[in-house]
């Protein structure tokens, strides 16, 4: 018998025969990504709480056995549940799926990684709460935990989830368990309150790395406004997008729009949200014309940019004036501004049949999406999800799941200056690239902060049309070589992505080398997973750590 069967049979154990899965058609699954991959997944082990975490990885360690961690695994357009290594076992936590603390004064929620962005909405729904969670554009199915340690963007003032986060429970590669902050004492009552704690913080070893297992993690919730509002607008082309830019830097400086609460897609993007792709107005013939796009009707209009955001006021007369203040900075730079409050969302679900009647559109749904059931007010939506079956021709199912449908889907996530011209520059590199490839240049930013902008371009194709696999990655080589080479670095990568960042230009690799080789010297965690050209993980070299004047304060 040899180690990986040996592995296994322990494996089993402890977790028992269903929670052990080597069969080949449900590990051939889990190696199925948006794109192509070649990595195989010898077996899924799905322990139900930390102490199983600790022992499953006890039992990695004692039989060198390499062990890839996933929450939920909807990680689509990045590697979905696929590991970063081949032959890695893969171990999934979404069993850990309780809420473990809720309070609604101070405003937190202490969950495990299975958690999901729909239970926990409608967890603080079912309470009655007067605070909301700010969930993400992505599936509702998807994890809290996975989403904060991937460093992912949220929609609402707390959309940098990692930052509105702290007590985690982790488990190392030896089985050990740690807390991070305050969370590491007994009796004290303000774990969940406050991210540092007192001394080194490690809570950022465990975001984007391989260095631990988050089996718990505690998120601070938003108060609902007095006052909600959310506006609606467009720009017709390029050009006109980035005067937008600019104005819409100075409103996020100013403070009226805040942070994660501002959302900019393009018509193919948006288009693509709401239905698949026009095969009969094409005649078959790909990548879809800017003039065909503007024929399908579309509760947005024909303009070629679509933004939305979100206003959060402490009164009447707040709201009042933050309307003035964006009507008054966007002025001539836009050409469409609607902005929803109350009293215009029921009139407008009051007349929504006879206007769906005289334009075609539903006005409805535009109403709950902006407002009435808005992802700014922590509902989550699978709209986005909605869009990676753009290419393909059969129709779309109840229950999406991209990976087993075989959409192709390849995200790029670079960060780019609040500018302008650097926002057309990055949006050119896109257009050209995906225009060369003959891809449909789907395109959405938002605004962490008035400084910077995610950018998330996309290449959407169907992965059962032969010969797109390889075009559709070439296409993603190119762009991503495009935008490093103008400065516009990623802040989250895919599986496909790591091998194309440069090494550091100091010591920064050297140093996350020597972390690993301390705490996994075998490499049995997520082995390949934010690893990077300077710093792979080789348990055979010992890199010395060099320390320059380092300062032991009072």
């Amino acid at each position: 018998m040899n180690s990986f069967q040996q592995a296994v049979e322990a494996w089993t154990d402890v977790l028992g025969s269903e929670a052990v899965i080597t069969d080949r058609e449900t590990t051939q699954m889990a190696q199925t990504a948006t794109f192509a991959t070649v990595q195989q997944v010898p077996a899924i082990i799905r322990p139900a709480d930390r102490s199983q975490v600790q022992k499953c990885m006890n039992i990695a360690r004692q039989f060198k056995q390499a062990v890839y961690v996933v929450s939920k695994g909807k990680n689509w357009g990045l590697g979905s549940r696929v590991p970063a290594k081949d032959r890695s076992v893969l171990m999934e936590l979404d069993r850990l799926n309780r809420i473990i603390d809720y309070d609604e004064k101070l405003g937190y929620l202490t969950v495990e990684p299975g958690v999901t962005f729909r239970q926990a909405s409608d967890f603080l729904r079912a309470k009655g709460s007067s605070l909301f969670l700010s969930v993400i554009g992505g599936h509702p199915e998807s994890s809290l935990v996975g989403n904060a340690l991937e460093r992912g963007d949220g929609v609402g003032p707390f959309g940098e989830r990692i930052s509105h986060a702290c007590a985690m429970e982790v488990v190392l590669p030896n089985g050990e368990c740690i807390h991070t902050g305050f969370d590491r004492f007994s009796g004290t009552k303000v774990s969940k309150l406050i991210r540092w704690g007192v001394g080194p913080c490690l809570d950022g070893l465990f975001s984007q790395s391989n260095l631990g297992i988050v089996t718990r993690m505690t998120f601070w919730l938003m108060a609902k406004p007095n006052h909600f509002q959310s506006f609606l607008l467009t720009a017709k082309d390029l050009g006109r997008l980035r005067d937008l830019s600019d104005a819409l830097r100075e409103l996020q400086a100013q403070g009226v729009i805040r942070s994660n609460c501002l959302a900019i897609w393009n018509s193919h993007k948006m288009i693509a949200s709401e239905q698949q792709y026009p095969w009969r107005l094409t005649s078959g013939q790909t990548p879809l014309p800017l003039g065909h796009l503007k024929k399908i009707k579309s509760p947005w209009g024909t303009s070629e940019w679509i933004g939305v955001g979100g206003l959060y006021s402490a009164s009447k007369q707040h709201a009042k004036a933050d309307r003035r203040i964006v009507k008054a900075t966007l002025r001539g730079k836009v050409d469409r501004l609607i902005f929803f409050n109350e009293s215009k969302s029921r009139f407008l679900q009051w007349t929504h049949r006879p206007l769906k009647r005289i334009t075609g559109v539903d006005v409805e749904e535009v109403v709950r999406n902006l407002y009435s059931e808005s992802i700014f007010l922590g509902y989550p939506t699978a709209r986005s999800t909605k869009s990676t079956y753009w290419r393909k021709k059969t129709a779309l199912p109840k229950s999406m799941d991209p990976d087993r449908d075989r959409c192709g889907v390849i995200w790029l996530c670079p960060v780019v200056p609040f500018q302008g011209d650097h926002i057309t520059r990055a949006i050119d590199i896109v257009i050209q690239t995906a225009s060369e490839y003959t891809f449909e240049p789907h395109i959405a930013f938002i605004s962490p902060s008035e400084r910077a902008v995610y950018m998330f371009p996309s290449i959407v194709y169907d992965r059962e049309v032969q010969g797109e696999d390889e075009k559709a990655m070439a296409c993603h080589d190119k762009m991503f070589r495009a935008m490093l080479k103008e400065g516009y670095f990623p802040y989250r990568l895919g599986i496909q992505s790591t091998e194309f960042i440069p090494p550091a230009r100091d010591d920064y690799d050297t140093l996350v080398a020597q972390l690993k080789n301390v705490m996994d010297p075998d490499n049995i965690l997520s082995p390949g997973r934010y690893v990077f050209n300077g710093n792979r993980h080789h348990k055979d070299t010992q890199v010395p750590l060099k320390i320059v004047n380092a300062p032991y304060g009072n």
